[in-house]
């Protein structure tokens, strides 16, 4: 999730957790940094590792068996803060439990998401994604920053539950939705006598209606988009069709080289939602969970292998290519599929 829906959460479960008769403002201070803490992880960099980035993120920092580290730092810098702006005798212990309160809110929070959380690591390295919350969702975090300010203005851990119990409340919804969403997908299976061999559903950028299905069948993958808005039928969109990605394709690097490592590395953190493509000068391996658009193929990260695409005489290169980029149509294409005014649009059972 994005750091302001980290922080506000933060503070309010600091403000709601502080101990009664101990200093409020220290135990937030204390939660919103440990509500933070997690992403420290975007520091760690490796300059012969096109990989890091997604090899470390939400990696052992998100885990709940690193949570005492962030608590207790957490806890120390708000102490020795607080002692520099001369309040020395707030005690440490009184800040540990809101400590320990923001990070777990960082965790489910990001647990919520599709990225994926090791958050059992170093027990197994499963990347959890409960898939009911965007990364980003406006409507999720801007009623909890208002509800946080207010608690935070009146010292009221009235208005934080209030802005815990909006989010939570939402996060519930989103659950809501995606069993919405994958009930329609399983309806148009039934009528096209389709048996997926693999299947995800994810939310789409700041909203609840739109969905990303992406499913695989005989080698492809298939695309859609799903809405599912209150008090209309559900309706789908099929989109780009992807060829899967296989060891055996064409193009891959020889054995034991290193962009055989790196296509396997990123496979792992793909969990094996490879798609294939062949350019000009090599392949691309991309990640089909994940596209700006949510009919498109288009994936928003890729590990390219190949001939340097700007010195053709340069050795095979690997490297991870980004696609973000919004071309002509794509917000209004976006814009009818949310308000579901697309002409792609069916019944599920069509």
């Amino acid at each position: 999730m994005d750091n302001l829906t980290h922080a506000a959460l933060g503070l309010s479960v600091g403000v709601v957790v502080a101990k009664r008769g101990g200093s409020l403002p220290a135990a937030a201070v204390a939660a919103l940094l440990a509500a933070e803490a997690p992403d420290l992880d975007v520091f760690i960099r490796n300059a012969d590792d096109p990989l890091v980035s997604f090899r470390w993120h939400r990696h052992f920092t998100h885990s709940f068996a690193f949570m005492p580290v962030w608590a207790v730092l957490s806890t120390f810098i708000t102490v020795g803060f607080f002692r520099w702006i001369n309040q020395p005798w707030i005690p440490w212990r009184s800040l540990l439990l809101p400590a320990f309160a923001g990070v777990l809110t960082h965790l489910l929070c990001d647990g919520c998401t599709s990225y994926g959380t090791m958050l059992l690591w170093p027990i197994n390295h499963i990347r959890y994604a409960w898939d009911c919350l965007p990364i980003v969702d406006l409507f999720a975090t801007l009623p909890l920053v208002v509800m946080t300010i207010i608690a935070l203005k009146m010292g009221s851990k009235k208005w934080a539950s209030y802005g815990l119990i909006w989010f939570t409340c939402y996060a519930l919804l989103g659950v809501w939705q995606h069993h919405r969403a994958e009930n329609t997908i399983r309806e148009y299976f039934a009528s096209k006598k389709i048996v997926p061999e693999r299947l995800a559903i994810k939310p789409t950028i700041s909203n609840l209606i739109l969905w990303r299905v992406v499913w695989l069948e005989k080698g492809q993958w298939h695309i859609a988009a799903v809405r599912v808005a209150p008090g209309s039928e559900s309706q789908i969109a099929l989109g780009d069709i992807r060829t899967a990605w296989s060891p055996a394709a064409a193009g891959n690097p020889p054995p034991g080289t290193f962009g055989e490592k790196i296509i396997q590395d990123f496979s792992q953190f793909t969990q094996n939602w490879n798609a294939y493509s062949i350019t000009d000068t090599g392949i691309l391996v991309g990640d089909i969970r994940f596209s700006m658009l949510p009919t498109s193929g288009r994936c928003l990260w890729s590990v390219y292998y190949g001939g340097d695409e700007e010195d053709h005489h340069l050795p095979q290169v690997t490297k991870v290519a980004m696609d973000r980029g919004i071309q002509d149509g794509d917000w209004s294409r976006l814009g009818s599929l949310l308000l579901g005014t697309d002409p792609a649009y069916r019944n599920s059972k069509r």
